[in-house]
């Protein structure tokens, strides 16, 4: 079993981001002295990658919940009174500033890759040549990864590319400025970085994280902005980059398509035997008394673990989380806990969580699978049943309580919070989950969850960002040869398919299904300015109607004002920039509001419970 509890605690050290982005350093030392030492930077680094917990400290900031939230793989659920999730999903806000912390983090972990990117040259690295590249090509990595995601969420958001910001930081276009550094950090730091230079699923960033990456980003740019719709046969010009080191010439499809195979063929990466055996509900203290494991377990084999060989790029957890402090619950995976079987009773007094829903532990109930999205995928995939835990059908007593919304009674198996034999039914406080037995019985003295609460912190499944399945996939797609597309289906038991855009649409949607990958690529797919009849929009109106259960009656799901479709034509997907910034910085040239984020506040603002 590897890698329990693991992080690096010299993130620790650093304050939070109380501002928006300007020329703070946001480290307690400042610039005038501090990195004293090459040594420095590594503290720096290790400060950088604390950003990912800190984001994680609410799961509705981060890009995997939020942007799962968002499409049409999941409804908001969660409790009556859960407003916040019911609006994501129904692509709206309960205020103004909601997404406030995520855009703080975003710039924190700009600002600190940026003081390392413009500091790294401060020492001498002479025979430590090789060290000082990876340092620098993992700091390029996380600022592209940062910014990649800033322009996701908001579009022409302010960007720099220097040691601070300037004042004004205005924003920048999206397409012509921020996404050609976007494409240029990645290449940089896979050109930086060699293989082998960190330990496997260590944490840091790789070449391999890097060439994923850089198609991650690539893609979305030819698809969402350059609007060249099936990316296989797409004529895609060479995109000018700027100069930096690390950076050649123009990005070509070609050299994409490079970087891809070098991750698939030189990364050290591998496909897990078994679908099932990347998800912890495989785990060996599990296992044996889940029956739908029970022939993995019979022939000695159970989960994969944290930084398994199929792993690229993922955020990590330690035993650190609390309810206070600047990253508090960041230190463990939260994302377990919003979408655990909701908690409470149903009328009938039965509650979720306990031996009857074994193997799962119960949460807030968010994120919810939605129920026509499960209806189109076939049965005959076994990826289905090792995603979706269909409570009726798989648990002994699993309940429709009084406080759920948006419940369909279908959970994510990859996410959800999993408990075994040794899990203490009738004290969640002590060790509940799976992971809870294991520290209490792998430990000596026994480490106490930090927490003070198993249910609430005992969760530290690594929430993965990239794997070499979806890194196959993307090749698939950019070249319409089936071939890595095929080792995919051929790990799941499923026959070999040939190349076609709605193939390799469907292969992404499920084999990644519930992953927080699928709003993105149905941006992609959409290109800027869809409307209201792009594939986007189509997707995700198809949930209205929907069947939910809300508060233990069955209903339907209808959207909470103007429609799905509608709502992300006006708003082209992005989210609304927080306007505790917009009036900070009062200068519409500097800083002003995405479409359908406006004064028309009924279409965006959700202030109650949904109308079912």
């Amino acid at each position: 079993m590897k890698k329990f509890i693991y992080l690096a605690a010299a993130a620790l050290a650093l304050t939070s981001c109380d501002d928006f982005l300007d020329s703070e350093n946001y480290t307690e030392a400042n610039t005038g002295n501090y990195p004293a030492s090459a040594n420095d930077l590594n503290t720096e680094l290790a400060a950088l990658y604390g950003v990912m917990n800190q984001i994680s400290n609410n799961p509705l900031m981060t890009p995997w919940l939020n942007n799962a939230l968002m499409s049409d793989d999941c409804n908001g659920a969660g409790g009556t009174g859960d407003t916040e999730c019911h609006a994501i999903s129904h692509l709206m806000a309960t205020k103004g500033d909601y997404y406030s912390d995520a855009w703080h983090c975003i710039y924190v972990g700009i600002s600190r890759a940026n003081a390392i990117i413009y500091s790294v040259d401060a020492f001498d690295w002479t025979g430590n040549e090789s060290t000082r590249n990876q340092l620098l090509g993992e700091a390029y990595f996380m600022r592209g990864l940062f910014y990649l995601w800033g322009v996701q969420n908001w579009g022409n958001i302010p960007a720099y590319w220097a040691a601070a910001a300037p004042d004004p930081c205005p924003q920048v276009d999206a397409e012509t400025e921020t996404f050609p550094h976007i494409l240029a950090d990645f290449v940089s730091a896979m050109n930086l970085m060699q293989h082998g230079a960190t330990t496997q699923g260590d944490g840091h960033a790789t070449k391999g994280a890097a060439e994923g990456y850089l198609a991650r980003a690539y893609m979305f740019y030819q698809g969402f902005y350059k609007k060249a719709g099936e990316l296989a046969s797409a004529s895609l010009a060479d995109v000018e980059l700027p100069e930096q080191e690390g950076v050649s010439g123009n990005l070509t499809k070609s050299q994409v398509v490079s970087a891809l195979e070098d991750c698939i063929n030189n990364g050290g990466y591998s496909l897990i035997s078994d679908f099932r055996l990347l998800w912890q509900y495989t785990n060996s203290l599990t296992a044996p008394d889940y029956a739908y494991v029970s022939d993995l377990y019979a022939a000695g084999q159970s989960w994969a673990g944290n930084g398994n060989s199929e792993q690229i790029f993922q955020v990590q957890f330690g035993n650190m989380a609390s309810w206070n402090g600047t990253i508090a619950m960041g230190f463990t995976n939260e994302t377990s806990l919003y979408v655990g079987l909701r908690c409470d009773e149903d009328a009938n007094g039965v509650s979720n969580g306990d031996l009857g829903t074994f193997p799962f532990g119960q949460g807030w109930g968010q994120g919810t699978f939605n129920y026509n999205s499960v209806s189109e995928w076939s049965n005959s995939d076994p990826r289905k049943n090792a995603t979706v835990l269909d409570c009726e059908s798989e648990l002994a007593a699993f309940a429709y309580t009084t406080s759920c919304s948006e419940e369909t009674g279908y959970y994510n198996k990859k996410w959800l919070p999993v408990t075994c034999s040794g899990s203490s039914w009738d004290d969640h406080t002590q060790y509940y989950t799976w992971w809870g037995v294991y520290r209490n019985s792998n430990t000596s003295p026994v480490v106490s969850n930090n927490n003070g609460n198993s249910f609430q912190g005992d969760h530290f499944a690594d929430i993965i960002l990239m794997r070499l399945a979806d890194v196959m996939l993307m090749h698939t797609e950019l070249t319409g040869d089936a071939t890595q597309m095929n080792k995919v289906r051929d790990r799941a038991g499923l026959a070999a398919a040939n190349y076609s855009w709605a193939n390799i649409k469907a292969e992404r949607r499920w084999e990644l299904f519930g992953e927080g990958l699928r709003y993105q690529d149905l941006r992609r797919w959409s290109g800027k300015n869809g409307g209201a009849s792009c594939e986007a929009a189509v997707a995700l109106q198809k949930q209205d109607g929907t069947k939910v259960n809300y508060t233990g009656t069955w209903t339907t799901m209808h959207h909470a004002s103007t429609g799905w479709a509608t709502r992300y034509a006006e708003t082209d997907g992005f989210l609304p920039i927080p306007t505790d910034q917009i009036n900070i910085i009062d200068n519409p040239e500097v800083l002003t509001q995405n479409a359908g984020w406006g004064s028309d506040v009924s279409d965006w603002n959700m202030t109650g419970t949904p109308v079912y």
